[in-house]
Formats: C-alpha cells, sequence, structure tokens
C-alpha cells in the first residue's frame, strides 16, 4: 500500500525546489512505498523580508522565495496566517490523506506545532485526514510568539516523531532543535544528528537509518 507524504520546504524555498534538494530520501524510500507530495507555500517573499543570510538558508532562486509564516503588521512577531491553514487544507483534501509528514526548517517548524492538534487546527474531520503514523522534522523549532506556547503546553506532539539537528547548523541552534523535541509526550520523538549544516542529508547511510526507523513504527 502506499504511504503518503507532505514535505513542507523551507523559508525562501518551493516546492519543486525542496523536491530538487530530496533526492537520496526518494531514492531509498520510494521503493519501500512511500510517495511524496510538495506543495509550494501561497504566501511570496523577498530577500528584504529575511534576517538570515539566504546563502545559508538554502534559499532557491530569487523569483521562487516562499514562505509559511508572515510577520504580524501590529508587532513584527511572525504568525502563521489563515491563508497558509486554508492551504494546508485544500492540499490535504485534494491530494491526501497523507499517512506522514516531512518538514524543513521554517516548514518543520510550521509542522511541529500543527502537530499539536492537526485536525482541529487545519478543520478536518478524522474521516478527511486520519491521524497521522509519523513525522521527520528537520532543523524543527518552536514558534517564539507567546500566543502559540499553550499550544505546546496543552497538547503535547503524540504522532512519532524524528527530530534531526545538523552538527555545523548556524542557522538553527541545535538548542532550539530540542526544545520542539521537548514538545513531545513522553516516548514519542526521537533525536538523531547529522554531521553536516543547515540541509536535508541524502547520503545513503544517513537516509538508511530513516527508513529503518520508519519501518519499526507501527502499521
Amino acid at each position: 500500500m502506499v504511504k503518503k507524504v507532505l514535505m513542507l520546504h523551507g523559508l525562501a524555498q518551493s516546492g519543486p525546489y525542496f523536491e530538487s534538494k530530496t533526492k537520496g530520501f526518494r531514492r531509498v524510500l520510494e521503493p519501500l512505498g512511500y510517495e511524496f507530495y510538495y506543495p509550494t507555500a501561497p504566501t511570496k517573499c523577498s530577500p528584504a523580508d529575511i534576517s538570515t543570510d539566504i546563502d545559508d538558508l538554502g534559499a532557491s532562486s530569487a523569483d521562487d522565495y516562499h514562505t509559511w509564516i508572515v510577520p504580524d503588521p501590529v508587532n513584527n512577531e511572525y504568525r502563521l496566517p489563515d491563508i497558509t491553514r486554508t492551504f494546508l487544507r485544500e492540499y490535504i483534501l485534494e491530494h491526501g490523506p497523507f499517512d506522514g509528514i516531512i518538514g524543513f526548517s521554517q516548514g518543520a517548524a510550521v509542522a511541529g506545532y500543527l502537530l499539536t492538534d492537526f485536525n482541529h487546527l487545519l478543520d478536518l474531520t478524522e474521516e478527511q485526514q486520519p491521524t497521522l503514523k509519523f513525522c521527520i522534522l528537520f532543523m524543527g523549532f518552536r514558534f517564539k510568539p507567546d500566543v502559540y506556547q499553550e499550544q505546546y503546553i496543552k497538547h503535547p506532539i503524540t504522532v512519532p516523531s524524528m527530530h534531526v539537528a545538523g552538527q555545523l547548523d548556524t542557522v538553527v541552534d541545535v538548542a532550539k532543535i530540542h526544545d520542539l523535541h521537548a514538545a513531545c509526550a513522553e516516548g514519542t520523538g526521537t533525536y538523531l544528528e547529522h554531521s553536516g549544516g543547515h540541509f536535508v542529508p541524502n547520503s545513503k547511510g544517513f537516509v538508511t537509518k530513516v527508513a529503518e526507523w520508519l519501518q519499526s513504527l507501527p502499521e
């Protein structure tokens, strides 16, 4: 049976760009029955909107920058806008239901927040989207604004999750990844490091570890 995976790209990227950067994943996991879907965030952004060095982010070309989250016009704190939630809901209804989610950086942060109460936050019934079986969060972090903190506390992530950090990552500090990992219910989160920086590792050795973890999960 095909296992559908929703792939959420990082800041200043797009679905096709993220697809090009995860070829190693597909090469190992597609023969195991996984099928990958790469939506592009509905909001465009520009280099002027981004405080981090573009090269460090692993961004796509300048005319193809997209973001899942936007700054609040009142206090400039970022937020998950309705346009993103509506887009993801409609994408899931059209292409899902999904078995799991893989997110990178900002995409992993969005996935991590939504996974606290996925169906409620996206207004999906259990029939429209059954409980997810797994998530893999590369360089994922908690949303900082205070308005989001209660959600992490009241609704720990119960979906089996893998949290991946890059030992040489200069964009997302390892402590932030541990912070999101700590938002998981006891026994549901797995932590893994790779030896590189801010990217999804595609080496066969690393992806094999991920595949072994996926295969260890209950059907």
